[in-house]
């Protein structure tokens, strides 16, 4: 049996042949009546007409494969590469649907709790940015596929932490910034491995090249650097307003007063009661209340302390306090008429109430271990149950619904 060979080159006839049928075949199917599918098809044609402009400008004569673009709802990162698609298709690169269609407003870099870098939807000059993006993935396929150093890559970097954003991804970053920067009207800006701990001294206040084609524009240095001098946070803003210049309007800094948590993680996180206390404390400095008394009194009491004890409690000895819940229900009884009168039976939903999920699942695990029973003897003993299921059921339930004010 004879082998066909095909070149896995973008710059050999076979795989440019390829090419050709498979965009003709995308032509098709966007005769689709869908609108969504025919805009959808239309961007990632573009997407690829841009990765060849990035390909024939600075990797001209590397053997790269013909790299299939695909645009899903899921996942966080804006642009992905993969050696390897779902459907055993070489070369893949991922670029986010809402990032790519302009649905909605994106934001593209946190610099604070107060402000944010917007990529705005609909605006005409926003694919500038998705542009970049598609270069920054560029990168990570000439580094898999056709970089000398490409096996150093693979074992080095791209199973780290830090995704392939190491060494050899900064330094062929700063190859290719040498040239793109001045020719967009900036001036040049060197990027450092994605750990600052990892990154070179003289390169540690540096923006991470994980933000390549995009933070080094904005950013002379890594503006999340705590220890930045006065001259350098300047030199930062003047890139800033160069960088939303060059966008036209594409990219808007938007300040937003800084949300006040109104959910915490209780009892799973041991700072919670630290943030509830700050939290209220700004609260009542800004609005004149006093939630903060009313806050702490609620603990106490609910521990079990006199609602008239002190509630100037020192940090120090804040730190010390362990609210541990007490326990709703006896923790040995011989029948659940221990807990009601004769004509009374509980209702465990009642008890530990899904409408107060968080502090529910607490009081429920705690009324459990306090008993020192199995989950059957307890919701025999307390609820009249003959069986654990119902218990079982309802502690799922409370964590579910824990689980969902968190991901809130």
């Amino acid at each position: 049996m004879t082998q066909t060979t095909i070149s896995r080159s973008v710059l050999e006839t076979l795989t440019i042949e390829f090419k050709q049928h498979f965009r003709e075949y995308l032509k098709v199917l966007a005769q689709d009546v869908d609108t969504n599918r025919v805009e959808l098809i239309d961007a990632l044609e573009w997407c690829f007409d841009r990765w060849e402009h990035w390909r024939q400008k600075f990797y001209p004569e590397a053997n790269l494969v013909f790299p299939f673009f695909q645009s899903g709802r899921r996942g966080s990162e804006f642009g992905h590469y993969s050696t390897c698609g779902s459907s055993g298709q070489p070369s893949v690169m991922h670029i986010k649907r809402s990032f790519l269609m302009g649905t909605s407003d994106i934001t593209v870099y946190k610099l604070s709790a107060t402000q944010k870098l917007v990529l705005k939807a609909d605006h005409p000059n926003r694919l500038a940015f998705v542009d970049q993006t598609i270069l920054h993935e560029l990168v990570h396929q000439y580094l898999h596929e056709a970089s000398p150093d490409a096996a150093t890559y693979e074992s080095s970097e791209s199973g780290k932490n830090y995704k392939g954003h190491g060494p050899l991804f900064a330094a062929e970053c700063n190859r290719i910034n040498q040239t793109l920067h001045p020719e967009l009207g900036f001036e040049f800006v060197p990027v450092r491995h994605m750990k600052r701990s990892h990154a070179k001294v003289n390169d540690v206040q540096r923006p991470s090249c994980a933000h390549f084609t995009h933070g080094e524009l904005f950013f002379k240095w890594d503006p999340s650097n705590p220890d930045l001098t006065r001259d350098q946070i300047i030199e930062n803003r003047r890139c800033l307003e160069e960088a939303l210049a060059y966008y036209g309007g594409a990219v808007e800094l938007v300040e937003e007063a800084e949300e006040v948590v109104t959910d915490f993680p209780a009892p799973f996180a041991a700072d919670c009661a630290e943030v509830c206390i700050q939290q209220l404390q700004d609260w009542d400095k800004t609005n004149g209340s006093n939630l903060l008394d009313h806050f702490v009194k609620a603990v106490l009491e609910h521990a079990g302390a006199s609602s008239d004890a002190p509630l100037n409690i020192p940090p120090a000895s804040r730190e010390q306090m362990q609210l541990i819940p007490e326990p709703t229900v006896p923790s040995s009884v011989d029948s659940p008429t221990a807990l009601v009168d004769e004509n009374t039976v509980l209702d465990m939903r009642a008890v530990y109430p899904i409408s107060n999920a968080a502090n529910s699942l607490a009081q429920l695990t705690a009324d459990i271990t306090a008993s020192g029973m199995k989950k059957a003897a307890f919701a025999q003993h307390h609820f009249g149950h003959k069986r654990g299921d119902l218990l079982s059921r309802h502690l799922k339930q409370l964590r579910n619904a824990v689980d969902e004010l968190v991901a809130a």
